[in-house]
Parts: C-alpha cells; sequence; structure tokens
C-alpha cells in the first residue's frame, strides 16, 4: 500500500509514459503553437510506466476523499495566489495571450454554434458563457491556471442535441436546462466518488485516435465552409464572387498562420519579436485579413445577402439580451425546467449529457495534466477532484442562462502556464533545450482573461467586421495543425517513405516488423473514420 504522499506525488508529477500519453492530445483542439512534446522512452520503461498509471493501492471509489486531501493542500494557499506577482510584465502578457488565444477560436466555434442551432447560440453567448465560468473558476478552483472556454466537439455536440430536442418535441432551451443539470450531476458525482483519478486509464491508442478525429473534422469543415456557398451554374455572379472572395480571404489567412506558426525557427529578427509572431499568429491573421476585406473596391455585405459575409451579430451593439431570430419572441434570460417540456424529454436529456459529460471528462482533466507538466516546475499541488467538481458547478449557471458550458481547453490551458514561465536554453546531452527557472503561480491572469470577454463584448461592433472567411481560414489551420502533429499522421508519411529514407526515431528503430505498424496504424485511422463519419453525418432527431 502506497502512502498518501507518494500517491499525490505520483498524481502530481507522472511517469514518463503518463506524460506521452497525454501529450499526444495536446493539438486536438488546436492552438496557435505547437503542444508540448515529452520525449519517449524505452519500450520497456513505457510498458512498465503504463503497468502503473492508476495503481495508487487505493480503493478506486473512496467518498469525498479526494476532494478532501485537495483542499487541504490548497486552502493554506488561497492568500498567496493573490499576492502580487514577483513578475508583473510576465503577468500582464500572459492575460492577454490568453485572452487572444481563447477569443478567436471561441468565435470559429460560435459561429459553428449558431448555423447549427439557428440562432439559439451564437457569439454573445459564447463569450458571455467563456467570461462567466472562467470568472467562477478562477475564484472557486484549486489549480485556477487551467482555462475554461468552448471546444469544436462541444458545439458540435450541442448543435446535434438541438435536433433532438425537436425529436422529443421540447423547448430547447428547457431541454437544454435539463442537458446542463445532468451533466452537472454528473461531474459532482464524479469528483466526490474519486473517480477522477480513471483518466490515467487512457491509453495512447485512444487519445491519438481522438486527436486525428478532431483533426479532420476541423480540416473537412473549415473546407466544407469555404467552398459551400460557391452554387456553380446556379447563383448570381454577386454571390458567386462574395463566395470566392471569402474563399481568397479563407486561403489567405491559412497561409499567414502557417507561416508565423513557425516564425521561432527563423534566423531573422530578434528572438522577442519571434516568439511575439508565433504566439499571436492568428490575430495578426484576422487583423490584415480583415483590413484588407475593406478596400475599396472589394464588394460589402449591405443587405445581408451580396458582399463578403462577415461574423454575424444579431444585434449591434449587443443590447445584453439572449440572441433570437428576427421575428421571433424574445427569450428570457431565466428558464423555467419545466416549460414546454415532458417527463420524456427530460430524461431523454440524459443520452446527449453523457455524451457531454465523457467529453468534458477527457478532455479537462487532460488539460489540467499538460498545465501541470513537471517541465512547468509548478510549486504548488494540484487539485484533480475539486477542479473537476467545481466545473461542475460552473454547469449550472450555463444551464439557468442558456449558455453553452465549457471545460478546460487544449492547448490553450498549457500555453497559459508557459507564459507565466521565466524560461532559459539550456543544452542538455547535446540537444538545446528550453528550460523553466520559475513561474508565477496565482489567479489574477485567469481571472482577467475572462473579465476581457465581458470587455469583448461591449466591443461586438468590432468582431461583426471580421469576415467569416477568416475564422474558417484560422479553423483549417488548427485542423492542420493538430493532424501535423499526430502520430497516426506521421506514420501514414512514413508508410509512403523508401525504407532507408525513414528516420531512426522509435517507431521505426525499435519495430521488428513494420507490417505490424501498417496494421496498427490502418485499425486507428478506421475507428477515427467511423468516429468521424458518425458525428458528420449521423443524424438525432430533427435537422
Amino acid at each position: 500500500m502506497e502512502t498518501k504522499k507518494a500517491t499525490e506525488a505520483k498524481v502530481a508529477n507522472p511517469s514518463p509514459a503518463q506524460e506521452e500519453e497525454v501529450a499526444n492530445a495536446a493539438d486536438s483542439n488546436g492552438d496557435s503553437s505547437p503542444a508540448p512534446k515529452i520525449l519517449s522512452e524505452t519500450s520497456a520503461e513505457q510498458d512498465s510506466s503504463e503497468e502503473e498509471i492508476g495503481s495508487s493501492g487505493k480503493p478506486t471509489i473512496q467518498l469525498l476523499t479526494g476532494m478532501k486531501e485537495d483542499l487541504a493542500a490548497r486552502i493554506p494557499l488561497y492568500r498567496d495566489d493573490w499576492k502580487r506577482p514577483k513578475n508583473l510584465f510576465t503577468v500582464l502578457n500572459a492575460i492577454f495571450f490568453a485572452f487572444v488565444v481563447q477569443l478567436i477560436p471561441a468565435l470559429i466555434f460560435a459561429e459553428l454554434l449558431d448555423k447549427q442551432t439557428e440562432g439559439s447560440l451564437a457569439v454573445a453567448e459564447v463569450l458571455l458563457s467563456a467570461g462567466i465560468i472562467g470568472v467562477i473558476y478562477a475564484l472557486l478552483s484549486g489549480q485556477p491556471l487551467v482555462l475554461l472556454g468552448i471546444t469544436g466537439p462541444v458545439a458540435i455536440l450541442l448543435g446535434k442535441s438541438y435536433g433532438l430536442a425537436e425529436q422529443y418535441d421540447a423547448n430547447y432551451f428547457t431541454f437544454f436546462w435539463w442537458l446542463c443539470i445532468w451533466t452537472s450531476i454528473l461531474h459532482l458525482l464524479t469528483a466526490a466518488l474519486g473517480l477522477v483519478e480513471t483518466v490515467w486509464l487512457i491509453t495512447p491508442f485512444a487519445t491519438q485516435i481522438f486527436e486525428f478525429f478532431i483533426a479532420m473534422s476541423f480540416v473537412f469543415e473549415s473546407i466544407r465552409d469555404l467552398v459551400h456557398d460557391i452554387h456553380l451554374g446556379q447563383a448570381q455572379s454577386e454571390e458567386r464572387s462574395a463566395a470566392y472572395a471569402s474563399l481568397v480571404i479563407g486561403i489567405l489567412t491559412f497561409y499567414i498562420c502557417w507561416t508565423l506558426h513557425f516564425a521561432e525557427t527563423w534566423v531573422s529578427f530578434s528572438r522577442q519579436l519571434r516568439t511575439f509572431l508565433t504566439s499571436y499568429n492568428m490575430a495578426i491573421a484576422v487583423v490584415i485579413m480583415t483590413a484588407l476585406s475593406f478596400l475599396p473596391g472589394v464588394a460589402q455585405d449591405t443587405d445581408g445577402l451580396h458582399g463578403i459575409k462577415r461574423v454575424e451579430i444579431r444585434r449591434v451593439p449587443w443590447d445584453w439580451k439572449p440572441t433570437t431570430e428576427e421575428g421571433e419572441e424574445e427569450r428570457p434570460w431565466v428558464t423555467h425546467p419545466l416549460d414546454g417540456i415532458d417527463v420524456k424529454g427530460i430524461f431523454g436529456a440524459l443520452f446527449p449529457a453523457f455524451m457531454l459529460y465523457l467529453l468534458f471528462f477527457i478532455d479537462h482533466n487532460i488539460s489540467s495534466i499538460l498545465t501541470q507538466a513537471p517541465k512547468y516546475r509548478l510549486k504548488k499541488p494540484p487539485a484533480y477532484h475539486w477542479d473537476f467538481f467545481v466545473l461542475g458547478l460552473t454547469i449550472i449557471p450555463c444551464g439557468i442562462l442558456g449558455l453553452p458550458p465549457g471545460s478546460g481547453l487544449i492547448p490553450q490551458a498549457p500555453l497559459h502556464t508557459r507564459a507565466l514561465c521565466t524560461r532559459k536554453h539550456e543544452v542538455i546531452d547535446g540537444v538545446r533545450r528550453e528550460v523553466v527557472t520559475h513561474c508565477e503561480e496565482q489567479r489574477w491572469s485567469a481571472l482577467f482573461q475572462a473579465l476581457l470577454m465581458f470587455v469583448a463584448l461591449s466591443l461586438i461592433v468590432f468582431i461583426s467586421w471580421i469576415p467569416v472567411g477568416c475564422l474558417f481560414g484560422v479553423f483549417l489551420y488548427l485542423g492542420v495543425g493538430a493532424m501535423h502533429g499526430n502520430e497516426i499522421w506521421e506514420r501514414i508519411n512514413l508508410m509512403f517513405m523508401y525504407a532507408k529514407k525513414r528516420p531512426p526515431i522509435p517507431v521505426v528503430a525499435k519495430t521488428s516488423s513494420w507490417s505490424v505498424v501498417r496494421y496498427y496504424t490502418a485499425i486507428q485511422v478506421g475507428l477515427a473514420s467511423i468516429t468521424f463519419g458518425i458525428a458528420q453525418f449521423a443524424t438525432w432527431g430533427k435537422n
């Protein structure tokens, strides 16, 4: 039986195999910088380490034990979380960096939600949700460095639930209320029973499939939406010209993002400038292409039918009221749980609630693990059970107000931690590596990046200037970036190389038969494709 201290050390400082496992999922939601990479150990060491995952020597179910231990470790440090940081500039930079890397993907997913829910959930709801749940989590969580927000899979799932509500002949926001409440209950029970530790049972086989599926979805959806409005032979020439203009804007946005993604490897300019270009590549691309879209001679969408389409804000400036379709009756902010739904619909919401719970369980806990990776040299202990409990609490106001819930972001959350670190470069084993010397562990950066979401709502008129093509160009960049770092995709590329040209990486040098790699990869691609097909083409109720 392991001691309590040893068990906590295992969770706080995962083994190399555990770090590799969670790192494989780091690009699944996309971002402007490469995901953290953990160097692999030998195959024998990986096998022995993976056998230890989750084997803390304790019973799997322990009522409130994990939460009590988390609170006992973090409450004495709560006051210290609010002290003045040693490096105020580092924290200020992290605030704006975290805000940018969360805002732009949020607009993309808001556009997706707007389409799938017919305007019921749109930009205003997504930004308001990010602000509310971000503030709650920054104030109450054990580890405030984790950032919460809306992800692509959540947007897809909530969009599918819109059709499911119609199948049950239920009011969507009442159905949504029950979906969130069921999800919240599942979160609270999981945290209370100590089941969060089961996240260590997730294997690289599954995380690689999940990452590959996300990448496939992002690439497919971005290309689909960029070319969808080009109705050759059907649309008027003005409409077709605007659609081609949006396509060009999307392609150029992708090109700028992808070029600046590698700015840190350039030999030109100072290191600070190159780091800035890489960190804020999405914001730079969106600003440049938005400005170019207003050049004289470029058709503007003045009547909502012609010209370049931009982010749809149904009320500009926003009047702090829920989004509704034009001509429809405005809904109240607070949803009545029994208005327009029967018992069948209430329990019917359990199915999407359970799916959302599983998605959050994987996303949030892996995000939390990556955010507290040993390479960041954090001094304060983790609080996985309590944090998952707080995540469940954040879902409740989302259900009441009709806002999309969010979870830990990958890789935005670990990149937030990295932005708070003071780093230097050292040569280790003949390789130049980045080494963290200090990390600002505080709550101010997470709190203020969430408060900036309310500022964005106040300035929503500027958001309405952004062309939709820009968003889908960034979306394509996120998908290609996720594909670029995925091990399945890397093995696919290796399959098309001559055997003598393959680099001596572990999957090549330590594999006795290359056919085993081919079969293993084929199984993963097949499972990812099945998941992709179900997510993209299966229907729930009326669509």
